[in-house]
């Protein structure tokens, strides 16, 4: 995408106009000094902890497979009309966020996610499965609202140099989150070694930590009073309207065409809930199995998130182009490794049928340590999926405009790739079909990324692009050059 940046003389008057700030001052207390509340990490921090708070307490939900339940239907039902809404509102969300701002959006998207823990509360008790697929509905309308926001805030808050570092934070810290949040479902369904459904206390903790990220979000800063280390202001844009949010999606395609390649990659990375959920934790383990290697399959992904992030920065392996091949190295290795050894489960794994040997437990030691081991470096190709992912998207622009739609289409394709895999688990397709799509999109769309990072992926994007001059003069439609 061909985007003048304002350098030189034009950001002398770009300056003028309010683009650069004077950083705020840190607090010293007991001789520490900690950075300001309207700095760029503290309102990283303020978004992850929403983040673990909101999403992380629904990963914890969705790993313990079928949502907790017995039989996985209901929520294979629930989660194909949430990822369809996803889908469909993803691609428009910015216009609401731009309108209401990142405070309010992602307050009320914990509401949306809380009422999906609430139905299964319900559905434990009446069998409600219209209230569970309404909970479904709600969740995949706040999603999209709630990943856009943080999506736009975070690649758009950090310098150029730090966004693999911010990253890192935003999902790290989110994955440690559910790390804990899963410690609730381990220890309330302890004593159940059956297949089993998790018990009301598991729901009610899950749904009082998700209105809880509501709270927290009402912390967020108005992202205009952010100012960077570098003296650059944090601009996410404002007042645009729904036919100019279609219109920006069409333009920014038409000027950057390789994103087209990032497609396939988004389609996939959210591919993989099913098939682990529900045709691997929930098919081979008891309850509290399910819970416990939900908790290490979380812990992977924190792991995970954070190595990934910090190598994408490492200065000492080179330019940023250098890094972006490298990075996707790894993670090319990575996730072929672990699904080499997935085969072997996933050949015995039949629907209808009993696993070998019936189901697993946390104290057959002969047994479970091989299975939970797997679960964890699936946990560990989905954290290091993610933060490629955002890195990616980071590196091919500062643009706040750009960058939110960035990460709509990386929600947008993701819900949709999401929605037909949970339909496909529900009219029980072969495990081994479902592990033989989640292997082949994965490493057939990296191949197509690996395209895009040659293509795309500089050493620098620009500090300050005309576009951010534009939001100070109230212009938020892209030029169509």
């Amino acid at each position: 995408m061909d985007i003048k940046e304002t350098t030189g003389k034009d950001s002398a008057v770009v300056a003028q106009e309010g683009v650069f700030g004077i950083p705020p001052k840190g607090y010293r207390l007991f001789g520490i000094v900690f950075p300001a509340y309207r700095s760029p990490i503290v309102q990283c921090l303020i978004i992850s902890c929403v983040h673990l708070l909101v999403v992380g307490m629904f990963n914890v939900l969705s790993a313990l497979g079928g949502g907790g339940q017995v039989d996985p239907t209901t929520s294979n039902n629930a989660n194909t009309i949430l990822y369809s809404l996803f889908c469909v509102f993803a691609l428009t969300a910015g216009s609401v966020v731009n309108f209401l701002g990142p405070k309010i959006t992602l307050a009320t998207g914990g509401i949306g996610y809380s009422l999906l823990s609430a139905s299964f509360w319900s559905y434990n008790h009446n069998k409600n499965e219209g209230f569970v697929y309404f909970g479904g509905a709600m969740c995949g309308i706040a999603a999209a609202f709630l990943w856009t926001a943080e999506g736009s805030l975070i690649m758009s808050l950090p310098m150029e140099k730090d966004k693999g570092k911010y990253i890192s934070l935003f999902y790290g810290l989110s994955f440690f989150g559910t790390v804990i949040g899963a410690i609730i479902p381990t220890v309330e369904n302890w004593g159940v070694t059956t297949a089993g459904s998790a018990n009301d206390g598991t729901y009610i903790a899950l749904f009082i930590l998700m209105v809880l990220g509501s709270v927290v979000a009402c912390f967020i800063s108005n992202p205009s009073r952010v100012i960077r280390n570098d003296g650059t202001r944090v601009f996410i844009p404002r007042n645009t309207t729904f036919l100019q949010e279609l219109k920006n999606v069409v333009l920014v395609v038409k000027r950057e065409p390789w994103i087209i390649l990032f497609f396939p990659y988004s389609f996939a990375g959210l591919w993989y809930i099913p098939y682990q959920s529900n045709d691997y934790n929930a098919y081979y383990f008891d309850l509290r199995t399910r819970a416990f290697g939900s908790l290490w399959f979380d812990f992977g992904q924190f792991v995970m998130a954070v190595i990934m992030g910090m190598f994408l920065d490492l200065k000492v392996i080179g330019g940023r182009r250098r890094r972006a091949f490298m990075g996707w190295a790894v993670l090319f290795i990575l996730l072929n490794a672990v699904f080499i050894g997935g085969v072997f489960p996933a050949r015995e794994s039949h629907r209808g049928v009993a696993p070998p040997g019936g189901l697993i437990d946390v104290t057959d030691s002969s047994r479970a340590g091989g299975y939970i081991t797997l679960f964890v470096f699936y946990g560990c190709v989905d954290g290091a999926w993610q933060t490629f992912a955002w890195w990616v998207v980071g590196a091919l622009s500062n643009d706040p405009l750009v960058l939110s739609i960035y990460s709509a289409f990386y929600k947008v394709f993701g819900a949709m790739g999401a929605a037909i895999v949970f339909n496909l688990d529900a009219r029980g397709i072969s495990y081994q079909s479902m592990f033989g799509s989640y292997w082949g999109l994965l490493a057939g769309s990296m191949l197509l990324v690996l395209v895009l990072i040659y293509k795309r992926v500089k050493d620098t994007s620009g500090l300050i692009t005309e576009a951010v001059a534009l939001e100070k003069l109230g212009d938020m439609q892209l030029e169509d050059k």
